[in-house]
This record gives structure tokens, C-alpha cells and sequence, in this order.
């Protein structure tokens, strides 16, 4: 296993998550059919809301694999999608929301349950009777195991209608008697936030958390969202039933009830609160709802999604699978890819946790002729990572990846953005490093742009008054979309392998090695009294194990195309070289199965001495293996004394519990410091049961089984544990060793624990040779061979590939060159071979040759004055200053060693390199590949006629700006003309100017095109909006030295995005081509224009380039239209945008004049202009949290308390308007603009630093007007 075993008593049970659905399909193009895998799948809120978004849009089939190991989860699942698809007018939508999300029900709601239950009963006697069935189209199974489990799941569902009566309550009081000690538990461990519910409020959490946070905390207490609370069931008695869909898992004493349940938390709840238009799409009608208080009105938005997302998914069922299996994620995860390379449906690994039951994909769907996808455009580990960490599943599911630009890997953990290497740590060196050595990377890292807001958490985690706000570190739920490097260079993928050398790979994962284990400075947890050197020198993470390691070491070398045995056998033998003894042996060990016979194993001589008093019985095996299973009876007496320090042993510190490991001690020789020798192992098995055998242990046959206890830890029968140990090492030692279970403890879970765990370092031991308790096997009980490993999966997918790709392999034309004290790759090095008769006699002639950066991914070689010029593509961004040329002219070569282009370091070779679009093959439509794409007409759309209500647009929109950003804003506009202290004039945006343009410093541009594509962006939402200065949805974006205006914006609504908190521009473009102005159909509608309130955004060259190259994600994103692959301009010029010249086209044809009706309500908008506009969704771009600091925080305090940025959460005069300071936490004296009287400054500095802005919305104050009257 990847991951250490965790000792754990208690099954965690999930019914709800801190976040809202989100669209699975959101990175992929629109009308493409996709496969989505989701591991750790939880409740059916993304798959409804899929659903949901895809109407209207182009239609595409859905195949969605969702995988869980928590059966309980699926069977609820299947029964109520079960219940949507039936759609039967006899089961109100109320029911259907009582049923999947009450924890009690009334009757008539129970007998509906326990009637489909009966009927799901009849259908799934078995795989092919359920595939046959009326939803075996829609809903399948992935594997027998799963139906059969939850075959019986549903069984107790229909035998519940026999407990319904009052007189029926003691049948429930295992189910009562959990949900009080989950209660107490939360109480004395959980301390919910308004932070942790901010999410299913944005962009409005200021406004909604602590309603949200109440009704949150009511469901866990209750059991119950809503019902009681609507106007129409007031009168109606509190159902007391208890739901069988959550008491049946919760009768077992190990149940561990997890907060939060409540369902609110998976809908987008803004829409609530805000004022919509009256077509607005979730608008509760005011006649209806007006007398509805907050909370009501967040359960009927709520409610309102609910009967969305249920209908959308009856009218998608016929273009849409769901697979459901109950297995552990990795576990599925390797079994899939072994399927894809063997077509076996088996890969010996074990389904769960607990027990020996090997996973088994179904025939039917998975063997000749089966349909299920192998392969995936979406693989969603939800929140897996925080248990796992990042890196396993960027190893183990990152090569299930479809091989497309629009693939996409997403992971989701706390991100501490007070820390900026943080997310490195995760990964344990860098991300450069990281994206070039796995062929994955972060879709933000390289643009340093997102379309998602974090600011809701922030703004939450601020305000919250129970801590000084100066201790605080905002850790928000970072969800992070990771993307095939190779497609991240744009317009024509780089097929070109970073060639690593293989000391270069073997010393980087021996940096990698003592970074995540620390090997060099830890002892074996074998022995008791070494158990507090043990916690102060273990890492203070739990997410790796030996395995990690060992895929890491295969996937990079494979990335690397170098042999992989050879650097299996090198890399292990620098463990041997490096003296680490026994403490290697488990590292060692997993590499055994997926080497060559020439693995040095022989290094077990010089640690052990060999006395064969007695002899192990595989030595007669006629095959003995390079490892051998060593399973082993743990007494209940043994188990039953550390079973308080588990996991949901009993304690309420959730986190504290121990790792379990099996171990082997070897008492014939002494270590280092004394103690007995020792290897541990990570990869342990557990089972409660008796141990079955077959066969002679001296034959080759000989198997271990284990007789299941089915009642786990609360039963009586011993624990039987199973792990492999080479079988050199058990050889060795059989005379003079134990093996055993041990716990193993770290810094990061071992406070307050210290003392009980003194006791418990070794659970149980017994001598190797016991044949009563160790059983010495081939393989585990349940396998028939070895887990299929990274390095088996590797080696199998090299077999497969052609010559030609081996070819390619082979003649390496980039290579890497790392600078090992940091961790990361320095330079790169780029061959370009000189092939055509022109460049060698260029080569010849000695003619000059110099580099010229083309784009962050390109160096162009140009010889002389351009006679010939050749692109250098690399698969990473590089930097031409400070690159060095190599001309081989007789040999006929270039060679540019560049240095890595950083984003936190060398913006500015990746200013335009903000919204990237590449084209999938062979269609060569669009793919977006770091911003959402999104269903405009499903979005809720903000009426504007109260500034009150929308004031939030000013701090969502102006904390685009990054703090970096912030700083050089400050230096571009320091020379702006002082604001006059009672001025009486004020500035409009008929003046034809965006306040870009009010310095007399170069027109006021910065420098970088970025913070220039800002600031129009926030010019544009702030003039849509009409929050500062007037209002206007007219936009020119004008080029005064390239011909005037290039492209005019036509902005419709401001629309709500829940599911990314923030809000999107419904707007079109119309490019103003040579050709269509010349054409002269549009001169009376450009004449007209000049008649309106039009803004005028001046832009330069560089500003200009971004836009262009933006405009293709931002048309693509929001796509109801399908593109002609004959006429589409993407597909003749192979890239997108299709030119970046003056005059030339830039968006392709296929979505001209694919607009709503009534689109803007302007003269010979429908019947001349709208024909060539394209619309576009247009959202606040802020900075990435892996690049840069998003806010300082002294601002951040004064925004999330009401102190800055007028968002009408407080009184704006609590602080400096411009740099957040105030009078009480800064010392400062804050002195109010004379104008206005409605906001303050700490200095004349930072009133003139913010006049550009303010200008645009300061009005007089009303008691100037009163008193001229």
C-alpha cells in the first residue's frame, strides 16, 4: 500500500462534506463525450449537478465510474437514484429529500423506501439480472462483490418497515446510542467555523455563513433540514422514525458517525441572499418567499437546486452511465491500469481495509467485449489527498489520464497560504521538478491565474471572533486541477521526453528518500524503551510508505526513459552502500517483485548469521520465491490492550492514533545502539478470524485462508495480520527472530499519547519457527499471486509501445540538469539537430547566430538577420536572458541550455501567458486548460439596480490584484494628480476612459500586460455594474497607434458563480477585422455606438496580444454551439486564436451570432451586429495561491471585518481605503475624503494612490446638498 495502515477501530460514516457540488465535466470541452472516475465518490451531489450544468449545452454521452469504500454509501446512492429515475408522480420532491437526507422519517416516507428497496431486491439477484433491469442502462456495477453487498444492504432497508412503531424503539437504540457519542465527540473535537461552511456560500459568505453554520450544526443535532421549517409542515409532527438508509450502518457499535450531515452544504446558496432579476434563473419569487427569514430562504434555494438537478438527471439518463464499485481507491486504481495492459480483471489487490477479500472486476464489464472505460478525460480523488497526500495520486491515478490536452487530474487538501512553500512540502520538492518527472502539473502553477475565489474563506476565517486575529493562518480547501505537461505548452503539444540522467535520478530520489522517511535518523519501532527516540526523530507526516517510494523511483524513471531494471538494481544498491541495515530491508523489499534476477539480495549475509537448528519448511518448495507471506495470529487479549489507542477507539482525539506495522526482530546480533535488529513493514493486512490452511507447508501449494469474524473489532476471535518479508531475511533468521505487530508512532499524532503508547510499541510477537501462530506462505490468504506494483504496470505499458515510440525515446533532444542542494531542476538543456542544406551552409558560412524568446515555452535560433529562423519548443518554460547558445557547426547541432522560467520569480516571460487554449486531435477543437467552463443560462443573474446589494463586486473584483500586484498598481499610478480635497467635479465613463488612462504617466499602463488586463477587468465590472461612476455594458478596447479600436465588449448581466464563488460577465465580443469593417454592413451600427455611453479601454501592444489570446478560453468556456470541423478556422490554422496580427480574425466563425434572444437592447443589434459577435463568459482572473501571496493580510483583516473596500459587510471608515490600516490596530489617523465623507485615508500618499478609483464613485455628500438648499 502506498499509505501506512492506520490503526482503526471505528468505520468512519460520511453523509456530508464542507463543500457545494461542482461540475465533474468543467476542464473538458462541451459536446465531447467523456469517462469520469471519481474515487471517494461520497453522496451524488457533483453527479446531479453535472447533470444539471449539461443542459442546453451540446449533448454528449457521460460515463462516470464512482468508487467508494463504504458500501452503506453506495447502496443509498443506487436506491435513491433509483427513485429519481422511476419519477413517479406518487413521490413528492419533499419525500425524495426526506428520504436521502433525513436521519428520521414518517411513515408514508419509510414504506416508500422499504417498497423500492423490496423492488431493487428482485432486480439484483444478480450482475447480469441488474445489467438486464430497467436501470442496468443507466446504473451499473463494476464488480459482483459490490451488488452483492449491497444487495444485502437493501435487504435491511425492507425488513425496516417491521420497525416502525413506537413500541420498535429498542430495535433502534444501537443507532440512537451512536448518534449521541458522535455528538459528544464532535463536542469535544470538532470546532466548526464560518470558514468551513464559506464555500456553499460564495461570493456571499459575509453575508450567509453564520445562517448556513446555524442550520448546519441544527441538522447534526437534529437530524433534519427543513421539513419542520416550511410554512405548509409547520404543523406536522417531527418524524421520529429512524431512516434506514443511515440507521442500518449506524446500528454497528464500530460506526463512526462523521460531521457535518447536513445537505444544505452541497448547494450554491448565494442566489438566496442576493437580488436577482426577475427572469433570473433560482430567483425564490418574493410573493411566494418574502415572508421566509434567512434560514428558511437558504433551505428553499436549496430545495429549488434539489428539483433542478434531480430532473436534469431523468432527462440525461439516456446519455448517461454511473458505475459503482465498493473498493478501495488504489486498489481500483491499479486494477483498472493492469486491466487496460493485460485485459486480467484481477490484480491481487485487496478490496478494503479490513479482511482478505481481493478485488474482482466483472467480466461483463470489464473482460472481451465489456464497455466500462479504462481510461479517463476527468479523474476527481476528491478529497482522498488528505489522508493520502498529493503524491500518491498523482503516481498511482495520474496515468489513467486519456492522453488529451483536456485530461485533467484534480486533488483537494488544506492549503496554508500563510506559508508559500507549503504546497512543495506536500509534493517534497518542487513543482517545476515535480511536473517534469511525473508529466503532470497544476494548471495554475504555470499561468498563475484562476477563475476560482478563495476570498470567501479568507473573508470567514478573518471575521471569526472566537481568536486574536494576529495568531491566525488561513488554511483554506485548496482543489487543485492537474494537467498533462506536455499540452501546457498551448498550440502543438511537446511530444519531446525530458531526458534525465541516471545519476541525476538516482541522487534526487535519494533526497526524495531521507525526506520522506528521515531513514538516516530513525530507529525501528521494535523495542519499548527506544519508543520516545522513536517520536522525536519519525517525520511529522503519514502519507508514504516504502511503496511510495518505490513508484516514484519506477514512474520517474520511466518519465525519464531510461531502463528501469537497471535503475532499480543501481537505486538499490545505494541503499545497500549507504549502511542503513535491517531499516532498509522493507524499501528493499518493495522493489523484489517488479526486478531482475540479479537484484543484490546477497547484502542479508552481512546482517544476520545464519543457525539452522530448525529449518523453515519453504526450503523444499521446488519454486522458492524472492519473498515469502509471514501471517500471523494476534491473541484478542493482545489487540484488545491498544484498541483505545485506534482510531474511534474510544478517545475523542480523532487524529491521534497509531500506525500499524509487522515487524521482524532478529535477537542473534546487536545494532548500533545496542538493540536487537529489526525491519519493519508498512504493507500490512488485517483480518478478525481463524486461520484455514491447505496443503503441507513444505509443498508449493501450500495456501493460508482466513475464516472471517464478521463482527471486526467488537468480537471475540483473534486478529490474524499478513505482510511480505524477503525470504532471504526470514531464511536467515528462522531460528533466532520474531515477527509480530508493532505500532509505530509520529510527531504529527503522537501528543498526549506518549505514556500509553510507552506500553504498546510491540502489540504482540512470536518466534518465527511457532507454527501455531506463523504461517509461512507464496502468497497472502486470499491471493493467487503478487499485488501488481507501479514498476510491473510500467514495465508492461514499455512492451506495448512501438518502435517508432521507442525510436523517439531513444534520441533525446531535451535533457534536465538538476542542482541537487535545492532539490530541483536548474537548466535545461534543448538539442536542435541542423538538417536542411540552408542551415548547414549557414553552419558553414559561420554565420552569426543568436536566441530569442518567442514565448515562454520557445527559443528561437536566428542566424543572421533572420535568413533563417528555427523554434526550440521545451517542455518547460525557460528564460533566453541568461541562456547559453552551443554551435556545433561541423557536427551540424545547436544546443541552448536555458534556465527554468519561474512564476513567483520571472513573471514577466509569462505575462501573456494567462488563459492558454490547445486543440484536441484529431477534431482540433479548443480545450481550455486552466479555466472552468460554464452553462451561462443556469446562472443566476444579479439585479444592479441597488448598489447596496451588489456593493460585494468592488472587493470580489479589486482582489484580482495580487499583493505584488498591489505594489507595482501603487508604483504605476503615484504620479496621478493629487484628488482635490472638495472637488465639485466628477468623472464619468461617457468620457470615452478607463481609469487606466487618467495618469499622464505612459497613458497610465504598467509595464506588465497582466496587471493591465486587471485593471480593464475591473473597469469593465465596475461600469457594468454601475458601482463606480455611471453605468454602461459597452466596452471599446482602442489601440490608439494600431488603428484605433480593435474589439468592442457587450456586457448583458452579471451573473452569480456559486460553484467557483465569484461572478461571470455574460457578454459578446466583435472583433473588428480588416475585412468586416471594409465590408461596411456594420458602419450605420458604429455610427450609432458613437451616439452611447461607451467605455474606452486603451490598451498597448502587449495588453492587446493577452486579450486575443484570452478571448478563445473565454468563448470556449461558456460553448452552447458545436464547432463545424470543415469550416472552423481553429482546425485550418491548427491553433487558436486563429491569427494575433491587426485586422486578422481572431475567434473563429463557428460561434458568430449564437446568442439568446433580446441579447443586448441596442439599435440593429439583431439584424446586423449580433450575427458577428461571439459570446464569452468574462470572470475576475485572480492570482494563483501556489505562485503568490493573494492579500496581505492587514488588508485582509480589514476587508473581513468591514473596515476597507466598501463590500457593505461594516462601516468603510474603520480603515485606510487604500492600504487597510486603521486607527486601532495600526495607531494611525485616518482622515475622511471632504467629497464624499464616505471613505478615509491614513496619509495623502494613499488618497492619491486610490483617486483613480474613488473619482469614479465619489458623489457629494448629502449634507453639502441639504445645506446649498
Amino acid at each position: 500500500m502506498p499509505t501506512p495502515r492506520v490503526l482503526e477501530s471505528a468505520t468512519r460514516v460520511h453523509v456530508g462534506r464542507f463543500r457545494p457540488a461542482q461540475h465533474l465535466a468543467e476542464h473538458l470541452p462541451q459536446g465531447v463525450d467523456a469517462d469520469i472516475l471519481v474515487l471517494g465518490c461520497g453522496d451524488v451531489r457533483d453527479i446531479l449537478y453535472t447533470s444539471s450544468v449539461e443542459q442546453g449545452l451540446p449533448e454528449r454521452k457521460l460515463d462516470i465510474t464512482a468508487c467508494d469504500l463504504d458500501e452503506y454509501l453506495i447502496a443509498r446512492n443506487v436506491l435513491f437514484l433509483t427513485l429519481v429515475l422511476d419519477d413517479d408522480d406518487d413521490v413528492s420532491l419533499e419525500q425524495l429529500w426526506n428520504i436521502y437526507y433525513h436521519f428520521y422519517l414518517d411513515e408514508p416516507d419509510l414504506l416508500i423506501l422499504c417498497n423500492q428497496a423490496q423492488k431493487l431486491l428482485s432486480l439484483s439477484q444478480s450482475l447480469q439480472a441488474w445489467h438486464a433491469s430497467p436501470y442496468g442502462a443507466t446504473l451499473r456495477f463494476c464488480d459482483e462483490t459490490t451488488l452483492s453487498l449491497v444487495h444485502s444492504i437493501w435487504a435491511k432497508y425492507a425488513d425496516a418497515v417491521r420497525f416502525s412503531k413506537p413500541w420498535d424503539k429498542q430495535h433502534w437504540e444501537p443507532f440512537e446510542d451512536n448518534l449521541r457519542a458522535a455528538r459528544l465527540r464532535k463536542h469535544c473535537t470538532v470546532r466548526a467555523s464560518k470558514q468551513d461552511v464559506a464555500r456553499s456560500c460564495g461570493p456571499l459568505a459575509t453575508q450567509l455563513a453564520d445562517k448556513l453554520l446555524f442550520a448546519t450544526n441544527q441538522h447534526w443535532e437534529r437530524g433534519l433540514a427543513g421539513s419542520v421549517a416550511l410554512p405548509d409542515l409547520r404543523k406536522k409532527e417531527t418524524p421520529e422514525i429512524p431512516n434506514p438508509v443511515f440507521a442500518i450502518p449506524l446500528m454497528n457499535p464500530s460506526a463512526s458517525l462523521k460531521y457535518p450531515t447536513d445537505p444544505l452544504l452541497s448547494f450554491h446558496l448565494a442566489a438566496a441572499h442576493a437580488k436577482l432579476t426577475e427572469l433570473s434563473p433560482l430567483r425564490l419569487e418574493e410573493e411566494e418567499h418574502s415572508h421566509l427569514d434567512s434560514q428558511d430562504r437558504l433551505l428553499q434555494m436549496a430545495l429549488m437546486q434539489f428539483d433542478d438537478w434531480t430532473d436534469a438527471f431523468i432527462n440525461a439518463a439516456p446519455r448517461t452511465v454511473v458505475r459503482f464499485t465498493a473498493s478501495e481507491a488504489f486498489a481500483f486504481c491499479y486494477t483498472l491500469r493492469y486491466n487496460l495492459q493485460t485485459g486480467a480483471t484481477c490484480a491481487q489487490w485487496y478490496r478494503g481495509k479490513l479482511g482478505f477479500d481481493v478485488l474482482q472486476l466483472a467480466e461483463s464489464e470489464y473482460g472481451p467485449g465489456g464497455k466500462a472505460p479504462k481510461q479517463f478525460d476527468v479523474v476527481d480523488t476528491s478529497t482522498l489527498p488528505d489522508d493520502a497526500g498529493v503524491l500518491n495520486w498523482l503516481v498511482s491515478a495520474g496515468p489513467m489520464l486519456k492522453d488529451a490536452p483536456s485530461s485533467t487530474l484534480y486533488t483537494e487538501n488544506p492549503h496554508n497560504m500563510s506559508l508559500s512553500s507549503v504546497f512543495e512540502d506536500e509534493l517534497v520538492y518542487t513543482t517545476t521538478t515535480f511536473s517534469s518527472l511525473l508529466g503532470l502539473v497544476p494548471a495554475e502553477h504555470w499561468t498563475n491565474a484562476s477563475a476560482t475565489s478563495r476570498f470567501d474563506e479568507v473573508w470567514t476565517a478573518w471575521s471569526d471572533r472566537k481568536a486574536p486575529v494576529e495568531a491566525k493562518t488561513v488554511c483554506i480547501a485548496f482543489r487543485n486541477a492537474w494537467k498533462l505537461n506536455k499540452y501546457m505548452v498551448g498550440e502543438q503539444p511537446n511530444t519531446a521526453n525530458l531526458h534525465t540522467k541516471f545519476d541525476d535520478v538516482l541522487d534526487f530520489a535519494s533526497k526524495v528518500f531521507t525526506s520522506l522517511f528521515g531513514i538516516h535518523e530513525r530507529e525501528g519501532p521494535a523495542r519499548r524503551q527506544d519508543l520516545k527516540h522513536l517520536i522525536a526523530q519519525t517525520p511529522p507526516w503519514l502519507q508514504h510508505t516504502e511503496d511510495t517510494m518505490a513508484a516514484l523511483v519506477n514512474a520517474m524513471g520511466d518519465e525519464a526513459r531510461l531502463n528501469l531494471t537497471e535503475l532499480r538494481e543501481r537505486y538499490v544498491g545505494r541503499l545497500v552502500s549507504a549502511q542503513l541495515g535491517m531499516r532498509a530491508t522493507c524499501h528493499i523489499s518493495a522493489f523484489i517483485h517488479e526486478s531482475s534476477p540479479d537484484l543484490p539480495l546477497g547484502l542479508l549475509d552481512s546482517w544476520v548469521s545464519r543457525v539452522d537448528k530448525r529449518q523453515p519448511a519453504f526450503r523444499n518448495w521446488s519454486q522458492r520465491p524472492r519473498t515469502v507471506a509471514v501471517t500471523v495470529v494476534i491473541p484478542r487479549e493482545h489487540w484488545a490492550a491498544v484498541k483505545p489507542l485506534s482510531r474511534g477507539g474510544g478517545d475523542y482525539r480523532e487524529w491521534c492514533s497509531a500506525l500499524m506495522s509487522g515487524h521482524i526482530r532478529y535477537f542473534g546480533k546487536k545494532d548500533d545502539n545496542g538493540g536487537d535488529m529489526a525491519a519493519t513493514f508498512s504493507d500490512v493486512q488485517i483480518c478478525f478470524g481463524a486461520v484455514k490452511t491447505e496443503g503441507a507447508r513444505d509443498r508449493d501449494d501450500f495456501t493460508v485462508s482466513v475464516e472471517e469474524d464478521k463482527d471486526g473489532w467488537n468480537g471475540t476471535s483473534p486478529m490474524v495480520i499478513s505482510f511480505y518479508v524477503p525470504t532471504e531475511l526470514v531464511d536467515a533468521m528462522y531460528n533466532e527472530a520474531c515477527v509480530g505487530m508493532g505500532l509505530l508512532r509520529t510527531t504529527r499524532n503522537s501528543q498526549g499519547w506518549e505514556e500509553e503508547l510507552e506500553e504498546s510499541v510491540v502489540v504482540s510477537e512470536v518466534e518465527c519457527f511457532d507454527e501455531n501462530r506463523v504461517f509461512l506462505s507464496k502468497y497472502r490468504p486470499g491471493q493467487t499471486g503478487y499485488a501488481v506494483t507501479e514498476g510491473i504496470l510500467r514495465d508492461l505499458q514499455r512492451k506495448s509501445e512501438t518502435s517508432a515510440e521507442r525510436n523517439a525515446a531513444a534520441s533525446p533532444m531535451f535533457t534536465a540538469n538538476y542542482h541537487m542542494e535545492w532539490l530541483k531542476i536548474d537548466t535545461i538543456t534543448g538539442r536542435l539537430d541542423i538538417t536542411s542544406a540552408q542551415g548547414k551552409q549557414l553552419l558553414a558560412d559561420k554565420v552569426p547566430i543568436v536566441r530569442r524568446q518567442s514565448s515562454p515555452y520557445t527559443i528561437d535560433i536566428v542566424f543572421g538577420k533572420k535568413t533563417l529562423v528555427l523554434p526550440l519548443s521545451f517542455p518547460l518554460p525557460v528564460l533566453a536572458d541568461g541562456a547559453k547558445l552551443r554551435v556545433a557547426r561541423k557536427s551540424a547541432y545547436i544546443e541552448v541550455v536555458a534556465p527554468i522560467a519561474q512564476p513567483s520569480t520571472s513573471p514577466e516571460v509569462l505575462e501573456d501567458y494567462m488563459l492558454p487554449t490547445a486543440l484536441l486531435q484529431p477534431s482540433g477543437i479548443p480545450a481550455t486548460l486552466n479555466i472552468p467552463h460554464l452553462n451561462l443560462d443556469r446562472l443566476p443573474i444579479l439585479a444592479l439596480d441597488d448598489k447596496s446589494r451588489t456593493r460585494f463586486l468592488t472587493t470580489l473584483t479589486s482582489l484580482t490584484f495580487s499583493s505584488r500586484e498591489r505594489r507595482l498598481r501603487a508604483r504605476v499610478q503615484a504620479p496621478a494628480d493629487p484628488p482635490p480635497p472638495q472637488s465639485s467635479s466628477s468623472t464619468s465613463q461617457t468620457t470615452g476612459n478607463n481609469n487606466k488612462n487618467s495618469s499622464n504617466n505612459n497613458n497610465g499602463l504598467s509595464s506588465s500586460a497582466r496587471l493591465n488586463f486587471k485593471e480593464s477587468l475591473f473597469t469593465i465590472f465596475m461600469l457594468a455594474s454601475g458601482l463606480q461612476g455611471g453605468q454602461t455594458g459597452l466596452f471599446a478596447l482602442t489601440h490608439p497607434q494600431r488603428g484605433g479600436v480593435h474589439m468592442l465588449l457587450f456586457a448583458s448581466a452579471v451573473r452569480l458563480d456559486g460553484a467557483h464563488g465569484s461572478v461571470v460577465l455574460d457578454a459578446a465580443v466583435l472583433p473588428l477585422t480588416k475585412d468586416l469593417v471594409a465590408g461596411g454592413e456594420l458602419a450605420e451600427f458604429l455610427l450609432l455606438l458613437r451616439a452611447l455611453e461607451c467605455c474606452s479601454l486603451t490598451v498597448d501592444d502587449a495588453e492587446l496580444r493577452l486579450w486575443k489570446r484570452a478571448l478563445p478560453a473565454l468563448a470556449e468556456r461558456c460553448r452552447t454551439w458545436r464547432h463545424d470541423e470543415a469550416t472552423c478556422e481553429y482546425v485550418r490554422a491548427g491553433k487558436a486564436p486563429v491569427s494575433l496580427d491587426d485586422g486578422a480574425r481572431v475567434l473563429c466563425s463557428c460561434g458568430e451570432g449564437k446568442l439568446p434572444a433580446d441579447f443586448m437592447p441596442l439599435p440593429e443589434w439583431e439584424t446586423v451586429a449580433k450575427k458577428y459577435a461571439t459570446r464569452v463568459a468574462i470572470s475576475p482572473v485572480y492570482a494563483s495561491v501556489l505562485v503568490e501571496e493573494l492579500i496581505d493580510p492587514a488588508l485582509a483583516r480589514a476587508v473581513a471585518t468591514g473596515e476597507a473596500l466598501g463590500d457593505g459587510s461594516g462601516d468603510v471608515m474603520k480603515a485606510c481605503r487604500n492600504c487597510g490600516k486603521t486607527e486601532e490596530q495600526d495607531g494611525v489617523r485616518l482622515k475622511r475624503c471632504l467629497r464624499c465623507l464616505e471613505v478615509a485615508y491614513c496619509s495623502n500618499v494613499c488618497q492619491k494612490l486610490d483617486w483613480k478609483k474613488h473619482r469614479m464613485e465619489c458623489e457629494e455628500a448629502e449634507v453639502y446638498v441639504h445645506g446649498n438648499k
